[in-house]
């Protein structure tokens, strides 16, 4: 017989406090009905299809099965095989819910919303020193008078606020001054003093916190002191090209 329904009993549940709960379900009247077989899920749908289900037991030809006491809620149905070993579909869903425990399906599981993209502020806007001259170079006579002085501009080639500094590294650099917002300007001078001949370097540093600084490099060459060209000793040429003699 090829049994392609659901089995036709209805499924039941009733308990007491010594033997604990105990399935029940009606007969089959198939000819060839070889017994029963008990299924049971811990969440619905409770199905041979849905993949939930486990056999909890295979039974000859009785109607009734002690479930014993499930601490969880807990889902059965029954279905019924022939002599050949065929099965029947399911039956109806036996509900179990065992003492204390609330009758309320829980809510079902909603995702939760994907987290908003973290917020980034944007960057800092990073100032950067330009100098103008790249370097400077002085010459002067030794014992003579300062060479002329020269102006380094200082300019903030990047965004935001440069607020700068200026250092010397040589004690015959002066600078008019050694700080600054953004644009301005130095007045460089050397001091000739009793420097002796030679060439001298030195460097005007220009910093910011947080930026990379800038080095000036300057020269200052001291000369000797020149010598004018001697007199000459060439009596001038008589005018009108007249020579007077005396005689004696």
């Amino acid at each position: 017989m090829n049994w392609v329904g659901a089995i036709t009993a209805v499924c039941a549940l009733w308990s007491t406090a010594a033997w604990g709960a105990t399935l029940t379900w009606d007969v089959d009247s198939a000819p060839d009905l070889a017994g029963y077989r008990i299924y049971h899920c811990s969440q619905l749908p409770c199905t041979l299809a849905s993949g939930q289900a486990s056999s909890l037991a295979t039974l000859g030809k009785v109607t009734s099965f002690n479930i014993g006491t499930p601490t969880v809620t807990q889902y059965y149905f029954v279905t019924a095989y022939d002599l050949s070993n065929n099965e029947s579909g399911g039956s109806n869903v036996a509900t179990y819910i065992p003492a204390g425990a609330s009758t309320t399906p829980p809510p079902p599981i909603t995702p939760s919303p994907p987290s908003p993209p973290p917020v980034t502020s944007p960057p800092v806007p990073s100032a950067t020193i330009g100098a103008t001259p790249a370097s400077l170079s002085f010459a002067a006579t030794q014992g003579g008078a300062n060479p002329a002085s020269q102006t380094l501009s200082i300019s903030n080639s990047g965004s935001g606020t440069l607020n700068w500094t200026a250092s010397d590294s040589a004690p015959w650099l002066r600078l008019s001054r050694t700080s600054g917002t953004n644009n301005g300007v130095i007045i460089v001078s050397v001091i000739t003093g009793t420097t002796v001949v030679g060439t001298y370097n030195g460097t005007i540093t220009l910093s910011a916190t947080g930026i990379a600084s800038v080095t000036v490099p300057v020269a200052f060459t001291v000369d000797t002191t020149s010598v004018p060209p001697p007199a000459s000793q060439t009596p001038p040429p008589t005018p009108n090209g007249l020579h007077i003699s005396a005689v004696q």
